[in-house]
């Protein structure tokens, strides 16, 4: 029987003179130096994109929503305009400060042609003089209202007693209206050309038509007023 000899640890290196050398331990490596960031690439170059300049003289156009908005409210400024220009005229005439007369003819051309409307006021009977323009009844026609400048004024007693004639005509009158009452109407100022529409108007008709156009557009303004104004519903 053959006997395998064992494994032997390998021969220790000796020093000639010494004990067997050992391995010494290396020291431990300093820590890279830290590397300084990468520089930023610069920055691209921006170029400005013009924007589209309209036409010289040339508006953009508004949001429709603005539109909307800006023609209801000049819808309401001029529907309320009319309202109160027709009370005012309404409560004027109750008090007796005003009257319209609208001229038919053309005895006052140039200064009242007709169509206009004639503004009269109320003016003191003895406050009456030559030039001023006075609204009257010819004797035997109280139905009828001339509308005359004073040519001559003739004060007897109480009473006052007025030659007129018109601006287009060659000879004065031929009546002499006697003033009765201690006013007389007086033209201060006229509406050019708005007879015509008073005239119109004086159909009943017209009148009625004009009367549901007037209500229809102030009922719709004022619901649409009340919508805006209320809070819309949550959701939409």
């Amino acid at each position: 029987m053959r006997t395998v000899p064992a494994t032997l640890p390998p021969p220790q290196p000796r020093h000639p003179s010494g004990p067997p050398l050992r391995p010494r331990a290396r020291p431990p490596l300093p820590p890279p130096a830290a590397l300084p960031p990468p520089a930023a690439p610069p920055p691209a170059a921006v170029h400005p994109v013009p924007s589209p300049v309209p036409p010289h003289g040339a508006l953009e156009p508004p949001p429709a929503r603005a539109r909307v908005s800006l023609v209801r409210l000049v819808s309401f400024a001029l529907l309320s305009a009319v309202v109160l220009l027709i009370f005012a005229a309404i409560a004027g005439m109750a008090l007796g400060l005003w009257r319209f007369t609208v001229i038919d003819t053309g005895s006052m051309r140039p200064t009242l042609a007709p169509g206009d409307v004639a503004v009269l006021t109320s003016e003191p009977r003895s406050a009456i003089q030559r030039g001023q323009i006075v609204a009257f009844h010819p004797p035997g026609e109280p139905r009828l209202t001339v509308v005359h400048r004073v040519f001559a004024v003739q004060r007897v007693g109480a009473s006052t007693v007025i030659e007129t004639k018109g601006d287009a005509n060659n000879v004065p009158d031929a009546w002499r209206a006697s003033l009765s009452g201690n006013t007389v109407w007086r033209e201060r100022t006229k509406l050019p050309s708005l007879g015509y529409l008073s005239v119109f108007s004086a159909q009943r008709p017209v009148r009625f038509i004009l009367l549901i156009a007037i209500v229809a557009l102030l009922v719709t303004t004022l619901l649409g007023a009340i919508w805006r104004s209320s809070p819309r519903r949550e959701g939409r």
